[in-house]
């Protein structure tokens, strides 16, 4: 059962991304949480996965994932999310080659407004605290800082960084911005590197080297170290990059990362789940330096003998993994669901096409 509560502001969108109008201005009701986000059959936690071909956000429950709502972001081609960032009832999505940024209200659930870029390819997203967000421009070679109560939509507070930023992350006041570091052809200028800003004025802090190129996604572990996949050419195998916060410096770099990854995150306990395009998703301890499923094994549906690939993987609060497939002509879209611990495949769940980033929340 799904259910689009698109509303006025959500069909807004094409015209607030190509005009610069606003969508919406109405922030989410304090302390309001809908029967939907309290989840069902004694499991809270919702699913959230943004829909790149589909240009929506899917929002399921754990507990019954065939009870479904959806935001769309409207029919413009050039709106092309792939990942997206939970804060409370609040979510942004940075919708891709529209070069603008959507504030949503997972409760309602609906666009609340959108953030503009003049120009460029909006696709990194962190938020600094309740109220504000960064947001990075992977054709200008810009992050942006915008407040959710700010009067302009426009994103005009920016900082120059490494060329092809992709990914944000924050802690301790801090943001860390991976860039694969690419010339205008999409070629390596060399490896990828991480720009340390302050997250309230956007001064930049420090900047260090990744130990591989095209450097895509990146989260901190329990640690405190900041995880960096090296995504490389494709072909070859990628690798993580294991930095310093303090100092950018290079603590170690992780091999056999698959064939193509592109996204990584880190559970409580250390493991991590990094996962590739081409070759699913690998599970590394970073408490012990052990693949727990590596290259030869990793944690995939195969069709015709041959591994399908993962968008994103996240843990449960159970461990359970629950992976985004982006779907094929010949295989579609789907998120495979595994065990904990024995990752035997438990379940799949239809939430719309091409699932690409994943987030796990507890309302």
């Amino acid at each position: 059962m799904i259910r689009v509560r698109q509303k006025a502001c959500a069909t807004m969108v094409v015209i607030a991304t190509t005009a610069g109008v606003a969508a919406c201005g109405n922030a989410p009701t304090a302390g309001r949480i809908s029967k939907f986000l309290n989840g069902a059959n004694g499991n809270n936690q919702i699913g959230l996965v943004v829909n790149s071909l589909g240009r929506s956000l899917t929002l399921f429950q754990l507990g019954r994932p065939t009870a479904q709502e959806q935001v769309a972001f409207g029919a413009s081609n050039a709106i092309t999310p792939v990942g997206l960032a939970v804060r409370g009832t609040t979510a942004l999505v940075p919708l891709g080659d529209a070069a603008s940024v959507a504030l949503l209200d997972l409760d309602a659930p609906s666009v609340l407004r959108i953030y503009l870029f003049p120009s460029g390819n909006a696709t990194g997203q962190a938020y600094v605290d309740d109220t504000t967000a960064l947001a990075a421009n992977t054709l200008t070679n810009v992050v942006g800082r915008f407040t959710t109560a700010q009067a302009s939509d426009s994103i005009t507070q920016t900082v120059s960084v490494a060329p092809s930023p992709g990914d944000i992350q924050v802690a301790n006041g801090a943001a860390y911005v991976t860039s694969a570091n690419l010339d205008s052809s999409y070629n390596p200028i060399g490896n990828g590197i991480v720009t340390k800003l302050n997250a309230a004025t956007l001064a930049v802090l420090a900047t260090g080297p990744t130990t591989g190129t095209n450097s895509t996604a990146a989260t901190i572990g329990p640690d405190g170290h900041l995880y960096v996949v090296n995504t490389g050419d494709y072909v070859s195998q990628s690798t993580v990059t294991v930095m310093d916060t303090a100092t950018l410096a290079v603590l170690a770099t992780i091999p056999n990362a698959g064939v193509g990854a592109g996204a990584i995150a880190i559970d409580a306990s250390g493991l991590a789940y990094i996962s590739s395009f081409y070759s699913g998703t690998v599970i590394y301890n970073t408490g012990t330096s052990t693949y727990v499923r590596g290259i030869g094994n990793p944690l995939c549906v195969t069709a015709g003998g041959n591994c399908l690939g993962a968008f994103d993987a996240r843990p449960d609060a159970a461990g359970n993994v629950y992976q985004t497939f982006f779907g094929t002509q010949s295989q579609p879209s789907i998120i495979y669901v595994y065990a904990h611990g024995t990752y035997v495949l438990t379940d799949s769940i239809t939430v719309g096409q091409g699932p690409a980033g994943l987030r796990i929340a507890t309302f």
